[in-house]
């Protein structure tokens, strides 16, 4: 008699537990993963407006709805279930990362595929850029991330939808307050645009997060020059010439400003020629940089010749026509530095050349 009731116990077990899914429920899974979708969801919707405290129908529910690419409704679904229970976490997991991946990277292959294109203006490379947006949207809806939301500000700035990608530069700094990147997008983005003190506002707030990110030094150093608050740029400039001595633009954004500054209208003299000086040496450190650049040379014979520092001016200019034979204003500049040195035989052949080259 013990032998039969230890028998019947696990088939009574067995019974109820096969019992304890709903019967919409359990044909929702039938005809899932029959492939029978709508059926499934229509199902699945009776199943959680019936049993609203299922944590299995709600993720089913989602499951459902990620196969017919409904994903807001998928990750509410997949939400509901979780509040419920953690039950399903791992597989809502591991379905999350799946369509995030695959809708990211089909905005990246759209995004590519406009990058690739010889002409991105045309209508075509326009629909490549907004379905790569769309994709990122998506992607960001299963799951939130940085990544997505910075390709969608990327591409509508790319597009001329000034007003969205703003939208989503400012989503950049709420998703990540703490983080110095965010902000620096939106400065260097307001700084595109002209609006100079919300590019200040912007790039001041990454800057207190990370006093050294040489990328927001040499923004904001652009900002306030275009603002017209020159000390604080050349402050910015110098300060981005410390945290990386290796970087030309900086030395070379610094001599275009003090180039500015010197030639100002009703400038005192003496300050003219200190701002000329500190030219010199700002365009000097580019050329150590990188000799293979012509407009410092330009820019340091100059204000040697305005300085009347002629010897100086020669060495400059010796430098530049060799490397740039073929550049008329540096022959004739040369010329004029020759005829100050009462040099009359190479004034002459230097004037020769520069006429030679169409510069008379």
């Amino acid at each position: 008699m013990k032998k039969l009731v230890l028998f019947i116990i696990p088939i009574l077990v067995l019974s109820f537990l096969t019992s304890c899914r709903p019967p919409e429920l359990e044909g929702a899974f039938v005809d899932y993963n029959a492939g029978r979708f709508d059926n499934a969801l229509k199902l699945a919707q009776e199943a959680t407006q019936k049993y609203p405290d299922n944590a299995e129908a709600w993720f089913l529910l989602g499951e459902i709805y990620g196969k017919k690419e409904r994903y807001l409704e998928m990750k509410r679904a997949f939400d509901k279930s979780l509040k419920l229970s953690n039950v399903f976490a791992d597989k809502i997991k591991a379905a999350k990362i799946y369509y995030y991946q695959n809708l990211f990277n089909r905005g990246v292959n759209n995004y590519n595929t406009f990058t690739k294109m010889e002409d991105r203006t045309t209508d075509e490379a326009k629909k490549q850029l907004k379905k790569a947006i769309e994709y990122f949207k998506l992607a960001n809806i299963v799951q939130t991330d940085y990544k997505s939301i910075d390709l969608v500000a990327l591409s509508y700035t790319l597009i001329g939808e000034k007003d969205s990608a703003l939208v989503y530069y400012t989503k950049l700094t709420e998703m990540a307050p703490d983080s110095a990147d965010g902000y620096i997008k939106l400065g260097r983005y307001e700084l595109i645009n002209s609006d100079y003190d919300k590019a200040i506002k912007a790039l001041e707030k990454a800057l207190s997060i990370d006093p050294s990110n040489p990328e927001a030094i040499q923004i904001i150093a652009e900002a306030y020059d275009r603002a017209g608050m020159a000390d604080k740029a050349i402050k910015s400039y110098q300060k981005a010439m410390e945290v990386n001595k290796e970087e030309k633009a900086f030395p070379f954004n610094l001599g275009l400003l003090y180039f500015k500054l010197s030639s100002k209208e009703g400038i005192d003299e003496n300050l003219k020629n200190e701002y000329l000086q500190k030219c010199i040496e700002a365009f000097s450190r580019v050329i150590e940089l990188d000799p293979s650049m012509k407009e410092p040379y330009d820019f340091k014979s100059n204000c040697e010749i305005l300085l009347k520092k002629y010897d100086e001016a020669l060495v400059t200019l010796k430098q530049a026509v060799e490397r740039f034979p073929d550049n008329g204003p540096f022959w004739y500049n040369l010329g004029v530095v020759y005829s100050h040195l009462n040099n009359v035989k190479e004034a002459t052949n230097a004037f020769k050349k520069a006429e030679e080259l169409g510069v008379k």
